[in-house]
């Protein structure tokens, strides 16, 4: 075969080199840390092959409409599947998490539900110090 037909021949391979086409089974999710919107939580990340969720955790305190102080929204890669939502009056916690490309874009709670007590560990790994009180 001529230099040209072998170029073209390793075209495919080269492009599945540049796209990361051997990490296809890897799962992308959106990732964010302490940010007061969605739109500053659109970064998708590449998660690890030990990774099978998306997880989003917003994190509130206030009185209703009367007083706000304070959302934070937090999105990561993990391991393990840890939703629920924790209403403490003044402040609320709320966590879920799916396991399909780009599949946490909302800010809103969706996708498996777990109790708290599965949540609890992983989730405490994975949440930034500030989040847990440390």
């Amino acid at each position: 075969a001529s230099p040209p037909s072998r170029l073209y021949a390793s075209l495919p391979l080269l492009l599945a080199a540049l796209l990361g086409v051997e990490r296809a089974h890897s799962l992308v999710c959106f990732t964010c840390q302490d940010k007061q919107s969605n739109w500053g939580c659109l970064k998708p990340t590449i998660c690890s092959d030990t990774d099978s969720y998306c997880v989003t955790v917003s994190a509130s305190a206030g009185l209703k409409n009367v007083v706000n102080l304070g959302y934070s929204l937090y999105k990561f890669c993990s391991p393990i599947c840890g939703s629920t939502s924790l209403n403490l009056g003044l402040a609320s916690m709320d966590t879920s998490c799916c396991q399909s490309f780009l599949c946490n874009i909302s800010a809103a709670g969706r996708g498996h539900r777990a109790s708290g007590p599965v949540m609890g560990p992983g989730l405490l790994l994975r949440l930034p110090a500030g989040l847990v009180g440390g």
